[in-house]
């Protein structure tokens, strides 16, 4: 069974059997959820924005500037 040590700063590194099993990278975030008192499970939360294909949320062109003045006021 894969363990950690827990640093004097609090800091622990997920065993790479660990990382490999949820497919994390770099910049990823992880959640614990307690399943009972005392017991955790760890899950991958969200991926990094490296990992993000967000083109789709991108205009398609930027705005004028006389677009842009009347969006800020």
């Amino acid at each position: 069974m894969p363990n950690a040590m827990v640093t004097f700063n609090g800091r622990i590194t997920l065993p790479l059997q660990v990382r490999k099993q949820l497919g994390l990278k770099t910049g990823d975030n992880v959640e614990f959820v307690e399943v009972e008192k005392g017991r955790f499970a760890i899950s991958c939360r969200s991926r990094s924005a490296v990992d993000l294909d967000c083109r789709d949320a991108r205009p398609e062109s930027a705005p004028a500037s006389d677009e842009m003045e009347e969006i800020t006021q």
